[in-house]
């Protein structure tokens, strides 16, 4: 184990900016998967898809996941450098991955976001896709927070960073379409 990390305001810059990121890479993954299959993808800062209503589900899931899995990548990525490297910056990484998961679930309440879609379109219930990895990326955020000996008042810190990250983000977005 290191030794506990010195968490200062850079660090809390960094995870806003790693939010954002978060956010344009987690949708490029599902536009990355629309293309592949051949459809037209439309892409923002808080949605990505295909233009076509008629995809079959199989596309449907295949496209849904592409997101999701780029932000599972992008959390296995962030624990390997906290546990190789003790990296502060890796520790942002991994805890925007599972904070955008957390918030994708929270959202689900209104309208079924990514996992939920999947899940429901495979007949598995609205939340087990949630369940499953949210679970998988928290105890993996739980895992470096322990290792780099990170205390709650610096995770209580980060969250609320992260609210006005993800805020900001559906916020600008929302703009750049016209909504607001």
């Amino acid at each position: 184990m290191v030794r506990r990390q010195r968490i200062g305001a850079g660090f809390y810059a960094q995870l806003f900016g790693l939010m954002v990121l978060t956010f344009v890479v987690h949708e490029a993954g599902h536009w990355a998967a629309g293309r592949a299959l051949g459809y037209e993808a439309y892409f923002s800062l808080n949605s990505a898809g295909v233009r076509d209503p008629s995809i079959p589900v199989e596309h449907m899931i295949a496209v849904r996941a592409g997101g999701v899995v780029v932000t599972l990548l992008q959390a296995l990525l962030g624990l390997a450098l906290v546990l190789t490297r003790g990296s502060l910056a890796a520790y942002a990484v991994l805890f925007s991955a599972a904070f955008m998961r957390f918030m994708a679930a929270v959202m689900t309440m209104m309208q079924p976001n990514d996992e939920a879609a999947i899940t429901l379109a495979m007949g598995w219930g609205r939340w087990s896709g949630h369940a499953l990895v949210v679970a998988v990326l928290v105890g993996m955020t739980i895992w470096g927070a322990r290792h780099l000996r990170i205390g709650w008042k610096a995770n209580l810190l980060a969250w609320a960073v992260a609210s006005v990250a993800v805020t900001a983000v559906v916020g600008l977005d929302m703009a750049l379409q016209g909504g607001l």
